[in-house]
């Protein structure tokens, strides 16, 4: 790890948008809201692209429609080359293996009752039919890929029969990451992964995204309000307001010299390391 505009980056994107956009409502009144609108946006394998902006200007709704689950009304989401609208449903499942998510709040998303084997190994159940079988050799290969995966992501596979409730929020965070590595996806798209961590513990999950980055050629779609983590991770950002994208670079020059206003209105709220570059900000802001 490290808008309307272009990006320079050269190749057939991992992931592309295009005219992408999402309306709600249209009960009796008729009144309908745009919550996306025309967002066009390309993600090249192996990069983490940061979407960023504050609180309900449609960054999670654009995660939820470049992952197919809300359907949009109006542009398209490519993965690997191909349209996903028009894929059959088996085809439709298989690339889905490859685009996962880790979200914001690890113990929301996962079952109380559930041991953290049964967490961890429910897309292997689900998508991998020789890891359904209730004999002994197929339980002992899920419960050695389960404590794998635990052992990827820094935990220790003893752990695979506690319950979500005995570990603390960074440790639930990890295994939730563990749980989204277990189909051995290429796009992960990380939803606030941090945010509802300590300081001290975002560091060691921002530290051990980065590794598995490294070691699995992943490709993060990284999603948050926090610009001083975005300023570690980013390899481009992408910045939303109001549903629409207003600026759209390299992490390094937006950070340096963002070209939109409310870009550097958001800038000129964080914490710069440094002190003359945040001044040249807030001067272009104020003038």
């Amino acid at each position: 790890m490290s808008g309307g505009t272009s990006d320079g980056t050269s190749g057939v994107p991992l992931l592309e948008l295009k005219g992408l956009h999402k309306e709600f409502g249209g009960g009796r009144r008729g009144h309908r809201v745009a919550a996306v609108c025309d967002v066009s946006l390309a993600v090249h394998e192996g990069e983490t692209l940061a979407l960023v902006g504050e609180s309900g200007c449609g960054k999670t709704t654009l995660t939820r429609l470049l992952l197919r689950l809300t359907e949009p009304t109006a542009g398209t989401v490519s993965y690997d080359g191909r349209d996903l609208a028009t894929l059959p449903p088996g085809e439709l499942r298989r690339m889905r293996r490859e685009m996962q998510v880790v979200l914001q709040d690890p113990y929301s998303s996962m079952n109380p009752r559930l041991r953290v084997a049964d967490i961890v190994a429910e897309p292997l159940v689900t998508h991998d039919p020789a890891m359904r079988g209730r004999r002994g050799g197929a339980r002992a290969r899920l419960r050695e890929r389960v404590g794998d995966l635990l052992d990827s992501v820094g935990l220790d596979a003893g752990i695979q029969d506690r319950y979500p409730h005995e570990f603390s929020g960074g440790q639930r965070q990890r295994i939730s990451i563990a749980r989204a590595l277990a189909l051995a996806p290429r796009l992960v798209v990380l939803d606030e992964p941090t945010s509802a961590l300590d300081v001290s513990v975002q560091a060691s999950v921002l530290d051990l995204l980065a590794r598995l980055q490294r070691e699995h050629g992943l490709t993060y779609v990284f999603v948050s309000h926090n610009l001083a983590v975005v300023r570690q991770v980013a390899d481009r950002v992408a910045v939303m307001r109001a549903g629409r994208l207003v600026e759209v670079g390299d992490a390094a020059e937006v950070f340096r010299s963002p070209r939109h206003a409310y870009t550097r209105e958001l800038l000129a709220a964080v914490p710069d390391p440094d002190p003359r570059a945040a001044r040249r900000r807030r001067g272009v802001v104020a003038g």
